[in-house]
């Protein structure tokens, strides 16, 4: 059995107040749609968690959802001052979901901070914890909070491992690269799948084969485009991290090679890049 997943940043509403109950924008709930439609005429996707959209929003998820024989479930929340801000989509015949928990911290500074959410949930009845995340940018002090994150996160990661909960997936838009400190030390992933043979707790982190994976056949050099970095403008900002059972383990594995930002988009009728700066994200895990 195969189990597809896909994660998209959508741009629908920023999590941010001035934003969050804006009205929908018609024009624009077209093109998510038809950008979604794209993806699933093209492969097929079990689970689609979709990031940046919040209440207004699921009239147009709902349609989306059943348009593609999927139930969906909001995974939105005011949270003590923050907004979490995502959207699940699944195959009921393969995937449950049996609890939501928002992780609910505030900095040594009593900063609020967006964490993620943790989904509990069964895959074809196998117990598997999905942690989905949307960190700050590195604007207002985005750096030290992103940091303080990884640690929550990761803190919350080793109380499932503790419970033998083997398990596990991260999926977000962490607003840093697979090299950069929160994602490697604090949060202890690893490309290196020797490290976690003799490491099991570290987590796999398949995105750095994506740093750059534009080619012939490729048209996007990241996930994220940042027009105002006059270096570097592609960035592999959306991620999926896997625990060490899915490479070593029983049950569910992770086809190691499936883990790719989403390749090009033909026949939407539009440039894509022009309407959105995040590239959606995949990933195949399978028993």
């Amino acid at each position: 059995m195969d189990l597809n997943i896909c994660w998209w940043n959508t741009k629908l509403t920023p999590p941010v107040k001035k934003t969050i109950n804006k009205p929908v924008d018609p024009i624009f709930n077209e093109k998510v749609d038809a950008v979604i439609n794209n993806i699933t005429s093209e492969r097929p996707v079990d689970l689609f968690i979709l990031c940046e959209v919040y209440n207004q929003d699921e009239p147009l998820i709902e349609d989306i959802a059943k348009k593609n024989y999927l139930k969906h479930l909001m995974v939105t929340k005011h949270v003590s001052g923050v907004y979490y801000d995502f959207a699940i989509l699944y195959e009921e015949t393969k995937i449950s979901i049996k609890n939501i928990e928002f992780i609910n911290e505030k900095s040594n500074f009593r900063q609020q901070l967006r964490i993620g959410a943790i989904i509990d949930a069964l895959f074809d009845g196998e117990e598997v914890s999905l942690f989905i995340s949307h960190w700050n940018s590195a604007m207002f002090q985005g750096e030290g909070k992103k940091e303080y994150c990884a640690g929550k996160l990761r803190d919350k990661i080793d109380i499932k491992i503790k419970h033998g909960e083997s398990h596990i997936i991260l999926l977000g838009d962490y607003n840093s690269q697979p090299f950069e400190k929160e994602i490697t030390q604090t949060l202890q992933t690893t490309k290196d799948l020797d490290i976690i043979l003799d490491a099991p707790s570290i987590l796999y982190n398949p995105f750095w084969r994506n740093l750059d994976s534009r080619t012939s056949l490729h048209s996007f050099s990241g996930s994220y485009y940042y027009h105002d970095d006059d270096y570097d403008k592609w960035k592999t900002y959306d991620q999926m991290m896997f625990s060490s059972a899915f490479v070593y383990g029983k049950s569910w594995k992770l086809d190691i090679y499936s883990p790719e930002i989403h390749s090009c988009f033909n026949g939407l009728g539009f440039s894509f890049t022009d309407f959105f700066d995040h590239i959606p994200i995949h990933g195949r895990i399978r028993k």
